[in-house]
């Protein structure tokens, strides 16, 4: 593997090309300008670690809710396992590791209680696809901080704005700093979640196409990556989606969809979600907030009191510390949200 090492590097983006924040603090520019650290360096270690979002993903389900076991992951542990994949994907190919790094740290910060459930819930009240990639953006930008945001740099969120989806039709005119994040997200949560549903009892009999991949996590990770590496180099890009590697994480990743994830959402009561969301509609504490933002924000342990509780216990709930930041916020104005470079500066920057 050692002649592949570098092989990208020629499409490394550089940090000096950054578009910019939407506004500049003096602080910033001095660790750039004295070389401290990168735009994007100071996004992931002094932004985003830091930010209330970050910390809420240690209270929200990845996938098996309340598991009964503290091995099963969180969100917050799904991020570190993304940043661990994405820094030495992007480190060995030569890209710019600080951006992955920020990308990968912030991708999930706008994930919504019990997962893909709860996406789908709230894309019912909306009449619309919730995406929880244009909200962690959403969340970066406009109700970190009491409102003013995280400032991050325009990169960062592009990248975590396209870390969801499809990662064999990429937009290479992107940097490719987004896309081994993308393929970083897919590896962290199909490995690490077939691992998880093994440990809940939801894979009862080995998959053929897992055991293809190696017959551990750790030695699954490692062929994946190898083979990325290797495609990437031979494609000059990078790629993954041509060789057989690609093709069995493909069918594993159908897998998981098709069978363990459908399977562990209907284990949830669908109820609490419903009777936790009129609750939020019905309380004059939420008075002037969008249901939808407040309940995107809550963590599961909030939903549960808000639905189970029939006193007025709203006050008490983590999302209390947001709540002048949401006010007068409406899902809407962010429905369309425009990520187009010239567009989105526009708009924000």
């Amino acid at each position: 593997m050692e002649k592949y090492k570098g092989c990208l590097k020629g499409k490394r983006f550089v940090a000096e090309n950054t578009a910019g924040r939407r506004y500049l603090v003096e602080d910033d520019s001095d660790l750039f300008y004295f070389g401290i650290g990168s735009p994007f360096a100071i996004d992931e270690n002094q932004k985003i670690f830091p930010s209330k979002a970050y910390r809420r993903m240690e209270n929200k389900t990845q996938v098996f809710y309340c598991s009964g076991t503290p091995y099963t992951r969180t969100r917050m542990t799904h991020t570190a396992e993304v940043l661990a994949i994405s820094s030495f994907l992007a480190k060995f190919l030569g890209l710019n590791v600080s951006l992955a790094r920020a990308i990968a740290a912030g991708h999930d910060i706008g994930h919504v209680p019990f997962g893909h459930l709860g996406e789908r819930f709230l894309s019912g009240k909306i009449g619309n696809k919730f995406r929880h990639n244009a909200f962690s953006v959403i969340v970066a930008e406009f109700i970190e901080r009491k409102g003013r945001g995280l400032n991050l740099s325009y990169e960062t969120l592009e990248g975590i704005y396209h870390h969801s989806g499809d990662w064999k039709n990429f937009n290479y005119d992107l940097p490719q700093e987004y896309l081994v994040t993308k393929i970083a997200d897919k590896i962290a949560y199909t490995i690490a979640d077939y691992n998880d549903a093994t440990r809940m009892g939801y894979v009862l009999k080995k998959n053929n196409d897992f055991e293809k991949l190696g017959n551990s996590q750790r030695s699954r990770i490692r062929n994946i990556i190898q083979a990325l590496i290797v495609e990437s180099a031979e494609m000059k890009r990078v790629s993954f989606k041509e060789s057989r590697m690609a093709k069995i994480f493909s069918n594993v990743c159908d897998f998981m969809f098709e069978h363990v994830y459908a399977e562990a959402d209907e284990d949830i009561d669908f109820s609490i979600l419903e009777r936790a969301y009129r609750k939020i509609e019905s309380n004059e504490f939420f008075s002037r907030c969008d249901p939808v933002i407040v309940f995107a924000l809550l963590s599961e342990e909030d939903v549960n009191t808000l639905a189970n509780e029939n006193s007025n216990i709203a006050e008490k709930l983590g999302v209390k510390e947001v709540i002048r930041s949401i006010r007068g916020l409406k899902v809407d104005d962010f429905a369309s949200f425009p990520f187009e470079k010239e567009n989105f500066l526009a708009s924000i920057f």
